[in-house]
């Protein structure tokens, strides 16, 4: 018979303890970038409560950590976090056609994820040249007893200024994140480097609405204004970046061969296509006819935001 002291014991061994999200977030930056450090992989945390502490926006509990790698390290880094017991979250046939700049990883019993960019979008120079603008704009924040490497308030306001025009159209509080970065007050040689930093990472068209409301007047590099991304992000910017516009996005890009198979999976996704989508669908036939059904009427009505976006920039790529 087990003595009441091995009995406690083994139940101490077998509780899970349970993380609030908050927790979890400062613990998963904390280890993520002392895991990196450990590796001597150079890695910056985005947004998160950063952003609170330079008086960018509110403060609030996001669902995830975001960090930026060095590009040429980037895939080392994911490996380690994958051999530490993280596993890459499940994407469906569209995220894997679109999303190329960041892979989200989960780990049972941590409410957060973490997701790791090799670059952020909307910045349009050469991602280790913009890595290299924003290493130098590293801000020391301690969390969970470590100190982290995050962004300073010039390169956390361009961030959160291309994070938000991304969703303004869509979702109210990236609007009203957006309306508070452009009340915040900079100080003369801040703007200044806000001009400076924007223009070395490619981020003054993409951020033209924004910068000028921020006392900001600079204008873009030649080679911004000739990136091929340019059309794209305000496209993106334009539709909402939601629903039927990323379809018209993948089969633009896509080769004339592999545009039939594109179409036919944006009419009639997959069974594991639509539970990583939704995975609230009921795994029947009669709840995935369901799903496809509902998933027709989003479609229906966000293509035209996207028609309209796609012909609004049509052939536009200098302002």
């Amino acid at each position: 018979m087990p003595t009441d002291a091995a009995t406690d014991a083994t139940a101490a061994t077998d509780a899970t303890v349970l993380l609030r999200l908050d927790e979890a977030d400062e613990l998963a930056a904390a280890w993520v970038s002392a895991l990196a450090e450990r590796r001597g992989i150079r890695a910056l945390l985005i947004k998160g409560p950063a952003l609170h502490l330079h008086g960018l926006r509110g403060e609030r509990v996001s669902a995830d950590v975001d960090l930026l790698v060095e590009p040429a390290r980037f895939d080392e880094l994911c490996q380690a976090i994958a051999e530490s017991g993280w596993t890459k979250r499940p994407s469906g046939f569209l995220g894997e056609l679109t999303t190329v700049h960041s892979v989200t990883f989960l780990r049972d019993g941590w409410p957060c994820d973490l997701d790791v960019h090799s670059f952020f979008p909307g910045f349009l120079a050469d991602p280790a040249d913009v890595f290299e603008a924003l290493w130098r704009h590293r801000w020391v924040l301690p969390l969970a007893h470590h100190d982290c490497l995050a962004l300073d308030k010039v390169a956390g306001a361009l961030v959160l200024g291309l994070h938000s025009l991304r969703g303004a159209t869509i979702q109210s509080r990236h609007l009203a994140e957006l309306e508070q970065l452009v009340r915040t007050p900079f100080t003369d040689q801040e703007r200044e480097d806000l001009g400076a930093l924007a223009r070395e990472t490619g981020c003054v068209a993409t951020l033209e609405t924004v910068l000028p409301r921020l006392g900001v007047h600079v204008e873009p590099t030649a080679a911004e204004l000739a990136s091929r991304d340019l059309r794209d992000w305000r496209e993106r910017v334009t539709a909402g970046s939601h629903g039927a516009y990323f379809w018209m996005l993948a089969l633009r890009k896509s080769r004339w061969s592999e545009r039939p198979r594109i179409l036919w999976r944006a009419v009639w996704p997959t069974r594991r296509d639509l539970l990583v989508a939704r995975p609230e669908t009921r795994d029947t036939f009669r709840g995935r006819t369901r799903a496809r059904l509902a998933r027709w009427g989003r479609g229906i009505r966000s293509a035209p935001a996207g028609l309209r976006a796609v012909w609004t920039h049509r052939g536009r790529v200098s302002s």
